[in-house]
């Protein structure tokens, strides 16, 4: 894994024009100076290069960082060490991490009533309170003989509504559960399914597309030029080259001390953004709704060293507390559906706006599933939704010897985390390229466009050590 996460850093980063077009002056000069470490041989029963994408991802989070230190603190770093196993770690992190007090160690296999006594309980629908809630969220084969993924996100009742099913039903195990989904879903063609997933109902879900059928639709085309992140100025005469006011911390070794982060995100790509600018140093400031719904749990995690705040923006002193954090900051980050925070003032641009007449500029970045260019930007999506979109899951599947294009969502949420490290990336560049040129900067990310680069550039691994690491691992059909 090592060698191949080399690789994936010089050939699928460091020589795709679409991202090095983007990356500042000499970023590549670092890439020498980092050794990868690890295991030849790959753990996790996925056939995708996962570990090979996490390794070579951070190793670009380090290029930039050395970039930025270089340029503002004139110092020269010597060298990263990247560990494919510990990259490995990171996408799975919302399931291994631990709660520990003098009476407890609580994780997230543990008692939801015992994370709940540390965590708000956000979950206001009960989303995973029974089977036959939890079996909304699966794929199934439609009529036309496709497949499905259908999502009952945060609220299962529009899309157990969409299907025509209750709102809840016994089931004694989780194959009962779904029978009724296999039967309903094997009626609806699969077309007819997405315009009621996306248009009537509004909910989550996405036909399954293998890699080549994602790449000849209208949406795949129209976003084939996005490697990772897209970064567009926002220029503006009074707003002169600059980096952020300095802390008594601001250090080579504390490099983001000092920067002010507003994060507007739920669940998890969003909000590793925000984990990744923090670990950096950062002071980020995690703003919730006391009106929203949210994976309670996974705070814990994903708000790894942040400050927290909750904000109500139907009212007008909500709108204003808002604003006045906005005006502070020099990034902000926000992960709701497309157009969601547009309505209370708080769009891409409307975050530029608001800072127009001080000295500093903002950068502006906003995350999504889909991405930002095409007909199906405004969707909303999880990473399961990505992975099917985009061919991942039907290429996991096929690797496992199922046929007819039936997909399988692979194991751990990886593009929700690997989108969180190309967020961090593409604000250290556009804060890099502000310190340089001035002006604010939007910046755009997507689950989609972290799963294009993973299937262009990282791949599968060949047949034998996809077919090793299955047995090692009891050859599991996750289905």
């Amino acid at each position: 894994m090592p060698a191949e996460a080399r690789k994936v850093l010089d050939e699928g980063i460091f020589q795709n024009p679409r991202l090095t077009s983007l990356l500042p002056a000499g970023t590549r000069d670092f890439a020498s100076k980092i050794t990868f470490t690890g295991n030849d041989a790959p753990s996790i029963p996925i056939n995708w290069r996962f570990a090979e994408s996490a390794a070579a991802m951070n190793a670009l989070e380090a290029c930039i960082v050395a970039q930025l230190v270089k340029r503002k603190y004139n110092v020269d770093l010597q060298g990263a060490t990247i560990n494919s196993d510990h990259a490995s770690l990171f996408f799975m992190s919302t399931l291994v991490w631990k709660f520990a007090d003098s009476d407890s160690n609580v994780s997230i296999f543990e008692s939801t009533k015992e994370v709940h006594s540390l965590i708000p309980n956000y979950d206001f629908h009960q989303q995973a309170s029974s089977l036959h809630r939890q079996a909304a969220t699966n794929i199934y084969r439609t009529k036309d003989g496709k497949y499905f993924h259908l999502h009952g996100s945060m609220n299962p009742d529009p899309t157990l509504d969409s299907i025509d099913l209750p709102h809840d039903a016994p089931a004694a195990n989780f194959e009962e559960a779904i029978k009724p989904f296999i039967e309903k879903l094997g009626q609806i063609d699969s077309v007819d399914m997405q315009k009621r997933a996306s248009d009537e109902y509004k909910q989550a879900g996405v036909i399954a597309e293998s890699v080549d059928s994602f790449k000849q639709s209208e949406h795949g085309k129209a976003n084939a030029h996005v490697a990772l992140f897209e970064i567009h100025d926002a220029p503006n005469p009074a707003q002169k080259p600059s980096w952020w006011p300095d802390s008594p911390q601001t250090s080579a070794q504390r490099p983001l001390a000092g920067l002010k982060v507003v994060d507007l995100t739920r669940v998890i790509a969003a909000p590793a953004v925000t984990r990744g600018l923090a670990e950096l140093g950062a002071s980020v400031m995690r703003v919730t709704s006391p009106n929203l719904c949210d994976y309670s749990a996974l705070h814990i995690d994903l708000n790894w060293g942040k400050w927290n705040c909750s904000i109500n923006l139907k009212t007008e002193e909500g709108k204003k507390q808002l604003a006045d954090l906005i005006k502070e900051a020099d990034v902000v980050v926000q992960g709701y559906r497309p157009d969601v925070l547009d309505k209370y003032g708080f769009s891409q641009q409307g975050i530029i706006d608001l800072v127009k007449d001080r000295p500093r500029g903002i950068i502006s970045a906003r995350e999504n599933c889909y991405g930002w260019n095409g007909p199906w930007y405004y969707r909303s999506g999880w990473q399961q939704i990505s992975d099917a979109c985009v061919g991942i899951s039907e290429g996991f599947g096929r690797a496992m010897g199922l046929k007819d294009g039936e997909a399988v969502t692979p194991v751990f949420p990886n593009s929700d985390y690997m989108t969180g490290l190309a967020g961090v990336c593409g604000i250290l560049t556009a804060l890099i390229n502000r310190a340089e040129k001035g002006g604010s900067y939007k910046v755009d990310l997507s689950l989609n466009y972290y799963n294009q680069w993973l299937a262009e550039s990282c791949g599968e691994y060949p047949d034998d050590v996809w077919q090793d690491v299955w047995k090692r691992n009891g050859q599991q059909q996750f289905r």
